[in-house]
């Protein structure tokens, strides 16, 4: 394809934040994406490109938010579980589909929501913020010898996985719902794995 065809096929988007009179732009669509993840635009500020005839909220737009809002069954931060997808959705490998992500919650006034864990077919993502941004684990459900889950009261629960029978990983306060979806997908993913 050539670079006027590339242009063509792409339209160029402009975003108006809620609030602000004027525009920003033109972006590519990974433009977008990454002002996003760096927290500089909102799914509910405006988007506007040529054929769309109007300014719309950004989640009108993009499939990103239709492709999040089925993982937000179980009372996940709809924020989190874009950010987590986002993240995802660049390393995951071709024909890879993501099915699950679990939110940690906050459990105190000071918290803040840490880790999602993200279950695809092939893998199973621990996604940390950190004062740095983002830091994605995967793990092959070859590697996975186990999982675990544990209530531990108030409607939360611990999420754990046993890699090579040698270290363990806990994410901790995780909705129970959550932890009862990610435990139950995980042992199909694994049983899918060894046969």
């Amino acid at each position: 394809m050539s670079e006027v065809e590339a242009t063509a096929a792409e339209p160029m988007f402009s975003i108006l934040k809620r609030g602000e009179r004027d525009p920003w732009g033109p972006y590519s669509q990974d433009d977008l994406l990454a002002l996003l993840n760096g927290d500089k635009i909102s799914i509910h500020d405006y988007v506007y490109y040529d054929g769309i005839g109007e300014w719309k909220p950004i989640h009108e737009v993009f499939d990103v938010q239709e492709e999040i809002t089925h993982f937000i069954d179980d009372g996940q931060d709809t924020q989190r579980v874009g950010i987590a997808f986002r993240e995802v959705s660049n390393v995951v490998g071709p024909g890879e589909s993501i099915y699950y992500i679990a939110v940690q919650a906050k459990v105190g006034l000071l918290s803040k929501t840490k880790q999602c864990v993200i279950v695809t077919d092939r893998h199973l993502f621990i996604l940390t913020e950190t004062r740095k941004g983002y830091e994605l684990e995967a793990h092959p459900w070859k590697s996975i010898t186990n999982t675990l889950m544990r209530d531990e009261g108030k409607g939360l629960g611990t999420f754990s996985i046993l890699l090579g029978g040698e270290r363990r990983t806990d994410i901790p306060h995780i909705p129970l719902k959550q932890v009862q979806r990610l435990f139950q997908l995980s042992q199909e993913m694994r049983g899918s794995v060894s046969l």
